[in-house]
């Protein structure tokens, strides 16, 4: 009867290990979702861990989960460690190894208690959205022993129905995230982040002009004031026109035609104030075109900040590069300025 028993468990062990080793070492899973936003959008929360907590599996399964980012804001080298609650989902980190704009992004993990995991993240336009698909690789049997290894590659039969899910939780949260965000494609706007100088100017506010609401013609009043103010005074220009427009806390808000200009010992006089333009940190676009189209500019503008978590301050402002008397419509350059929030 012994020797029945140790032949059961020899036959047993011997065909747990031959069909172990028969199992697959590799295990890869994925899935997909459609995003109704462009593909730079999808693109930029996914280059970044800014935006992790929003839309990521682990906040879902532990609220109380601690991140901590290193390495540059975005893309190869950016990094994030997580620490939580080990019955839901330990610890670990996981880091962008690879990043092609608008296509691709590539991340390593670390699960302490579960080993190491290659992530990929593949966006493919579709329609007026992307379609997205989340793929993972694992070596089931790296860093583990002999007996590890062999269990591991039988729970590896459960990997795509366990993680798979996680997948599908993770990418419903990044959809719901990504379309609460403005729809703007800004995959072509040159934007940079940028520390302004103020610089003294003469301005006008177009309160103060006789048909305030007819902004285009105060504004060319105004300006052609100004001109002529620092005409009669010799006062050399110092940069190309501004259009400055201030927030005022329940009054709407205040707009003011300016030119920057060495003001020193200048008195004004009529419309025309002395003062010093906006600065501190800001957001620039460079805007390329007629005026009349800035519209498409500031909705870009408005999508790229929300999308890297940026608030607009109470103080934006246009900068007309070009001389509209001697360049035509569509190649004129306009700077467009965001005061950002945290910014004095």
């Amino acid at each position: 009867m012994l020797k029945k028993i140790l032949y059961v468990i020899v036959i047993s062990s011997f065909l747990f290990a031959a069909i172990g080793f028969l199992l697959p070492q590799h295990v890869h899973v994925e899935r997909s979702i459609g995003i109704d936003r462009p593909a730079a959008t999808v693109f930029t929360l996914l280059n970044s861990y800014r935006n992790f907590a929003a839309w990521s599996p682990l906040a879902a399964r532990d609220p109380e989960v601690r991140y901590a980012l290193s390495g540059p804001a975005s893309g190869v080298g950016a990094r994030l460690n997580w620490d939580g609650d080990p019955r839901l989902v330990g610890s670990g980190w996981q880091e962008i190894v690879a990043s092609e704009p608008y296509r691709r992004v590539g991340m390593h993990l670390d699960v302490h208690q579960q080993g190491a995991v290659d992530s990929h993240f593949s966006i493919v336009e579709a329609g007026r959205g992307v379609s997205l698909t989340w793929a993972l690789d694992t070596d089931l049997t790296e860093g583990q022993g002999l007996f590890e290894g062999l269990l591991a590659r039988y729970f590896g039969l459960f990997f795509d129905r366990w993680i798979g899910k996680e997948c599908e939780d993770g990418l419903a949260r990044l959809k719901e995230f990504a379309e609460s965000l403005p729809p703007a494609d800004f995959a072509d706007l040159d934007v940079t982040i940028v520390d302004v100088q103020p610089q003294g100017i003469l301005y006008v506010r177009i309160d103060d002009m006789p048909n305030p609401l007819d902004v285009a013609a105060s504004l060319s009043a105004a300006y052609r004031e100004i001109s002529a103010f620092m005409a009669s005074h010799a006062i050399e220009r110092a940069g190309m026109p501004m259009t400055i427009t201030r927030g005022r806390d329940g009054q709407g808000l205040l707009l003011e035609a300016a030119i920057p200009a060495m003001t020193a010992g200048a008195e004004p006089g009529g419309h025309v104030r002395g003062g010093l333009s906006p600065g501190g940190r800001a957001v620039r676009v460079v805007h390329r075109g007629p005026q009349d189209g800035m519209g498409a500019s500031y909705e870009k503008l408005a999508a790229w900040m929300a999308v890297h978590g940026l608030q607009e301050g109470r103080v934006s402002w246009e900068q007309y590069v070009s001389d509209p008397a001697q360049t035509p419509p569509e190649e004129r350059l306009t700077h467009i300025y965001a005061l950002l929030a945290d910014a004095p």
